[in-house]
């Protein structure tokens, strides 16, 4: 029972710290969100080198289908990603763009039905349901205090970049799942995980001299420098690879019925901490909006749990496939 609730402890400590990522894009300002971007998973990559460097035996022994489609799905599930939460959260709100991000237990279902049927389409009809019920809500907000202004299309805006991060987010983890069960021989998951770190890297590194070239002049005063410089490090490598390495030693001893529960806390955590780097409170729109969205994934999980009881699943079976099968983080 101890080792539980110490494993428990562990995973919420790594949820918060991924929930960090939904406040930074507020609170670095005036540095852009390109910045941000760039700068956390530049020091994410050279985390992902240094191991890389380390184990270059195992590397080896990979074939090299398998080492660029790590680089692929790193890319496009990190950086792709993380581009679009930063700006959504900007042009719209990270409370907003956390709920919605949130979400991504259902579209991450839906998506891993056609590939292995879970359960019942007919019970994810009420999950899809309250999250489509939950996300018009959302959309709906600026246009509803506001009417339509500019205001209110930049956050409309910003929710279709949400809605495309949480789509990002699910495919990346439904290939990288699919991807572990059909290859005989599953990677190392420190070489894998510093592969897919790679592949985020790569691409900031090439784009950080064009986002330093492109971010405002005042971001470079002493006071916002050490703001962006702080933030990157604390994301690039406290949240991402620590949180990471947290996650996957504490889920190894988690129950099953907990896992779900626990990653859903990343999103609610990041919603809350919004709050104050926006400096507001939600709206009550918004508030209704994120419980339809937080009934559905509740509705989501129950039935998720029940069918892994009657399936007779073993501890670990339902962690999420880039914390389990591959150490990852948002």
């Amino acid at each position: 029972m101890g080792s539980t609730q110490r494993n428990v402890t562990a995973a919420l400590t790594a949820a918060l710290l991924w929930a960090f990522a939904f406040p930074a894009p507020a609170a670095v300002k005036p540095a852009s969100e390109l910045l941000l971007v760039t700068g956390r998973y530049s020091l994410f990559g050279l985390c992902g080198l240094y191991v890389l460097c380390r184990g270059r035996r195992q590397l080896r022994l990979m074939p090299m289908r398998r080492i660029l489609f790590g680089l692929y799905i790193g890319f496009v599930g990190y950086f792709v990603f993380y581009i679009c939460v930063s700006y959504s959260a900007t042009m719209g709100s990270g409370f907003i763009t956390a709920v919605i991000v949130g979400s991504s237990p259902i579209t991450i279902a839906v998506a891993g039905n056609f590939a292995e049927k879970r359960m019942s389409w007919s019970e994810l009809v009420a999950p899809v349901l309250l999250i489509l019920s939950g996300l018009t809500l959302l959309s709906a907000v600026d246009f509803i205090h506001e009417g339509p202004s500019d205001r209110a299309h930049d956050s409309l805006l910003g929710i279709l970049l949400a809605i495309m991060a949480m789509l990002t987010w699910s495919y990346f983890v439904v290939r990288n799942a699919q991807s572990q069960r059909t290859w005989e021989t599953k990677p190392d998951p420190k070489i894998w995980a510093a592969l897919v770190a790679m592949g985020a890297g790569g691409a900031s590194m090439v784009l950080l001299p064009f986002a330093i070239a492109t971010t405002p002049e005042e971001t470079f005063s002493p006071y916002p420098l050490f703001k962006i410089i702080a933030w990157c490090v604390f994301l690039g490598v406290i949240g991402s690879w620590w949180g990471t390495y947290i996650w996957v030693k504490a889920a190894q001893g988690i129950p099953v019925p907990l896992v779900g529960p626990l990653l859903a806390t990343e999103t609610i955590f990041g919603a809350i901490m919004s709050l104050p780097a926006e400096r507001r409170t939600p709206t009550w729109t918004e508030v209704g909006g994120a419980l339809f969205i937080l009934a559905g994934i509740a509705v989501y999980m129950a039935f998720d749990v029940k069918n892994s009881r009657s399936r007779g699943d073993g501890a670990g079976a339902e962690q999420k496939p880039d914390a389990s099968d591959v150490p990852a983080a948002t």
